[in-house]
């Protein structure tokens, strides 16, 4: 995917899927840590700073827009992807304007998974760069 280490937060609501996503995700050189609450969220994104988040739609403890509020005021730029279960078009459309980055559904094909990360990471890295831009000068 990229030289640079790439670190992923799944906000997971236990199901197998989040098993299969993470495994995926480390196929592809990306480091994962998995969490299954909005306070566990809160404190990784506060200390690791994750470039891409992928959550669950529900979870113990919150939804979705909670982490895309959570991501929006970080301190470092991330993307949210969130993850369904079903396909659901008002979510999908509910989730891209609240400010998701993307909306997936398993199972998580190949080519489609490789593609969303790849312009996923590639945005998210320009945003920090900018964000470095700015700080510097």
């Amino acid at each position: 995917m990229s030289q640079e280490k790439l670190f992923a937060m799944l906000v997971s609501d236990g199901s197998a899927s989040f098993e299969e996503l993470s495994w995926k995700l480390e196929n592809y050189g990306i480091e994962t840590w998995s969490v299954e609450s909005r306070t566990e969220a809160a404190d990784m994104m506060q200390e690791s700073h994750p470039e891409l988040i992928l959550t669950a739609t529900k979870f113990p403890e919150g939804t979705w827009s909670e982490i895309v509020d959570m991501a929006r005021k970080s301190s470092a730029p991330a993307n949210v992807i969130v993850v369904g279960k079903r396909v659901d078009i008002e979510l999908y459309v509910r989730a891209i304007e609240y400010g998701a980055f993307d909306f997936m559904l398993p199972p998580f094909e190949a080519d489609q998974l490789s593609h969303v990360l790849r312009v996923a990471t590639a945005d998210v890295r320009r945003a920090r760069e900018a964000q470095a831009l700015l700080a510097s000068g």
